[in-house]
């Protein structure tokens, strides 16, 4: 079986939502737009003169926190007792993955506008779910992708470029999360080898653009491979995982994302900060530990956290990988049809190695001699 969920249509330009939003289809309808307070002063302009035209009525109602699973009950009452027709989703992941539930929830269709380049939720068919505490609290997997999907080149390039940073390490590993589960040499399913090649252009975008586009983000440039790498973060990465043949797979990386989350220490970081932590956690269980220390100098380039400490623990020791890794569920049937061993002890071993490689590279980029 293949199972693909994607949007109905995904539009990528810089001005997209002051030249041609799809609100004409919605004309007459009511719609009920959420979002954070930044994200809606970004999109209101345009929003507003749009609904306007077309005689759309609408509610705005702000978001803050995370995507709960109470929040998406609340929001959905909010919109059936407004008679919403319509869902617009504006900010970054976690208002996006509540209206996309929400309009799951209702039977309605879902506009995403993604203010931020931080992940692929703009795209895909899922929900991560979140307590109040922000820690992570399992995946919501919708019947399908939202309707229409609106990157506004314009208004991502104006985002800080810790989001920017983020969402490559989110898209980089896609590509090493997919390679776990086909064989090494083979393709396996159609699924798996669509996943593969998509994965893999990804990387190599990735690779061979988003460090010169983050320099220039960071100087307020806008790089001509920007569209590039942010169609990679939502378009790409969104399509790895809207392709599904049924089984279920291996995603360490994503896992001790997953892990990091119920800890205090980490709760200012970003989901891209901690999954780009993962990969390299996920490359050491699989022992491949050039190719670690190869995205630990990458991830350097991009401001992003490659230890531990720089995720918010205080002198952490191997005892924290053991606490971690406890927290990451290792499913039998996944794990013994890998090309490596796995089991909690290795995966906490691979934690402490992963710091300990995030150190060095930290070292070498500081050009800081290692201690005798």
């Amino acid at each position: 079986m293949i199972q693909i969920k994607a949007p109905a249509q995904y539009w990528s330009q810089p001005g997209v939502l002051r030249e041609a939003p799809p609100w004409k289809f919605y004309a007459g309808r009511k719609a009920v737009v959420v979002g954070g307070h930044t994200a809606w002063k970004n999109v209101s302009e345009h929003l507003l003169g749009r609904f306007y035209d077309d005689g759309i009525a609408f509610a705005y109602y702000p978001f803050e926190g995370y995507c709960t699973a109470a929040k998406i009950e609340a929001y959905a009452e909010k919109a059936g007792a407004f008679g919403a027709e319509l869902i617009v989703g504006a900010g970054g992941g976690s208002a996006l993955d509540l209206v996309k539930a929400v309009g799951e929830r209702l039977g309605l269709p879902v506009v995403t506008i993604p203010t931020v380049p931080a992940t692929c939720a703009a795209w895909s068919a899922l929900t991560v779910l979140y307590d109040d505490e922000g820690r992570a609290a399992g995946y919501r997997p919708l019947t399908g992708s939202p309707a229409f999907v609106l990157a506004d080149g314009e208004l991502l390039a104006s985002a800080p470029v810790r989001y920017l940073a983020a969402g490559i390490a989110d898209s980089v590993v896609k590509w090493y999360e997919t390679r776990i589960n086909v064989s090494y040499g083979k393709y396996g399913g159609l699924d798996g080898r669509i996943g593969w090649h998509t994965s893999l252009l990804a990387l190599e975008i990735l690779k061979r653009d988003a460090p010169a586009v983050y320099r220039d983000a960071k100087r307020g440039k806008t790089h001509p491979a920007y569209a590039d790498v942010a169609d990679t973060i939502f378009m790409l990465s969104g399509l790895v995982g809207s392709i599904s043949g049924g089984a279920r797979r291996a995603a360490f990386a994503h896992a001790i994302h997953d892990a990091l989350t119920w800890f205090p220490e980490t709760k200012g970081t970003l989901h891209g900060e901690k999954v780009a932590f993962g990969l390299l956690a996920q490359l050491a269980l699989e022992g491949q530990f050039e190719e670690a220390a190869y995205w630990a100098g990458f991830y350097l380039e991009l401001g992003l956290p490659v230890t531990l400490s720089e995720l918010g623990f205080a002198n952490p020791g191997d005892e924290l990988g053991a606490s971690i890794a406890a927290y990451v569920p290792l499913d039998a049937d996944t794990v013994e049809s890998l090309a490596f061993p796995v089991s909690e002890r290795l995966l906490a071993e691979a934690i402490v190695q992963a710091d300990l490689i995030g150190r060095r590279a930290a070292r070498l980029a500081s050009n800081v001699p290692p201690a005798i």
